[in-house]
């Protein structure tokens, strides 16, 4: 097996901004408690993310929040390039194996941000709304990854528990074990059942195992 090389700071750093982003501010005692480090050293890393614009302040200078800086990198996020084009190519090929549709979802803070869409070529079928940023409640299928998740987690229900007539399976997607997103999909109920949703998860592991991205699932 490979010895894989970290850099503490640059990790530390990233799990500093994850833990931001998810509480939307922190201030620098509840950062360092978090992170299981001093104060001094939370302290240094906060001042040189902030000297590159990847975090700010607020209250007064009492709080962190994102910069600028992230704000840039999450709209590049846009562009179809490396991940963004396997995401793609897999929704795709649900769709087309399954025809109900399919989406790509992340969480940023306490909101859920569509990152990718396609739909089904049914007569009726589920269409998403323009905002690409959703509000979900805890029991949406969505939620339930980013709220549940754990090594042997498989996939997320919910039967018309968001929406009556409309049910809905969410699948966790890892790279490097680390969960970025998940795959969704969404159709009446009447159509995609359990049994139905049983069987888009089957593809959903097929696909992937065909397109060579096993490692996203464990």
């Amino acid at each position: 097996m490979a010895n894989n090389k970290y850099i503490q700071s640059i990790e530390r750093s990233s799990m500093i901004l994850d833990y931001i982003a998810k509480k939307g501010c922190a201030k620098l005692n509840e950062i360092s408690n978090a992170m299981e480090l001093k104060t001094s050293t939370t302290f240094g890393i906060l001042q040189t993310l902030e000297h590159t614009g990847y975090i700010s302040r607020t209250n007064g200078g009492l709080e962190y929040c994102l910069g600028l800086k992230c704000l840039s990198l999450g709209l590049s996020i846009k562009n179809k390039v490396g991940i963004n084009n396997e995401i793609h190519e897999l929704l795709v090929a649900l769709v087309n194996e399954v025809n109900e549709t399919a989406y790509f979802e992340l969480k940023i803070g306490d909101r859920y941000y569509y990152l990718d869409v396609v739909v089904s070529t049914q007569s009726l079928k589920v269409v998403p709304e323009d905002d690409d940023y959703i509000d979900l409640p805890e029991n949406s299928a969505v939620a339930k990854v980013f709220n549940n998740i754990t090594d042997d987690f498989t996939y997320a229900t919910d039967l018309e528990e968001v929406e009556e007539g409309l049910n809905c399976f969410a699948v966790p997607y890892r790279t490097g074990g680390i969960l970025i997103g998940c795959v969704v999909m969404t159709g009446p109920s009447y159509r995609f059942n359990e049994k139905r949703i049983e069987y888009a998860y089957q593809v959903y592991l097929e696909i992937m195992k065909r397109m060579g991205l096993n490692c996203h699932i464990w």
